[in-house]
């Protein structure tokens, strides 16, 4: 018995510091964020000669209060996202240059960790570039959708930073005469997001 009120005495403070701790309640309530992000990265199978780089912000917003019990536990985010670079390199062809808006950046985050908060999104969005991708009869203007997950690491309440790879499909919807698109690419993003308190 002295030794369960021993522990008890000792523990306690710990495990209010611990529940005290929520660097990710920001993510657990209706709330806003915006982010800076970069990223990119490489088409697959017969698209591996092409390669994609961007930058750019990220507005979203948490609509949600924590939904469902047990480790799918979270809540609902959607954002846009205006990237004013976005580059399409392109082996043996051209360089293209353009920007993208991505208004649909849906998320849900798996909130039960107090610091480390995984994801699993959706995204789609336009693309459009200086010069038609890939010339000719083709189009200036291409649609992305795509998914994938992530993980977001608060370094502090109101700032984290987070990771995330998607599968991108990328067509003009046969906007041009032709529509060879890239069916499949794997990209890689960097965020860094400021919350609000």
């Amino acid at each position: 018995m002295r030794f369960l009120l021993l522990m008890t005495t000792v523990l306690s403070p710990v495990l209010a510091a611990a529940q005290a701790g929520d660097d990710a309640a920001s993510l657990r309530r209706p709330n806003w964020n915006v982010a800076a992000t970069v990223g990119g990265g490489p088409g697959l199978v017969d698209r591996s000669n092409v390669q994609f780089i961007r930058g750019g912000v990220r507005l979203s917003r948490v609509f949600t209060h924590e939904l469902g019990t047990g480790p799918l536990r979270g809540t609902f985010e959607e954002g846009i996202e205006f990237n004013p670079v976005d580059e399409v390199l392109w082996k043996g062809r051209h360089d293209f240059y353009g920007f993208s808006v991505n208004p649909i950046v849906a998320k849900w985050n798996f909130t039960a960790s107090r610091k480390v908060v995984p994801y699993f999104m959706i995204h789609g969005g336009m693309l459009h570039t200086n010069q038609k991708v890939p010339p000719p009869n083709t189009s200036t203007v291409n649609f992305t959708t795509g998914g994938g997950f992530g993980v977001q690491y608060f370094l502090k309440p109101g700032r984290s930073i987070s990771w995330d790879v998607c599968a991108i499909h990328l067509s003009n919807a046969s906007l041009g005469d032709h529509n060879p698109g890239v069916n499949a690419s794997l990209q890689f993003q960097l965020s860094y997001i400021w919350w609000k308190h």
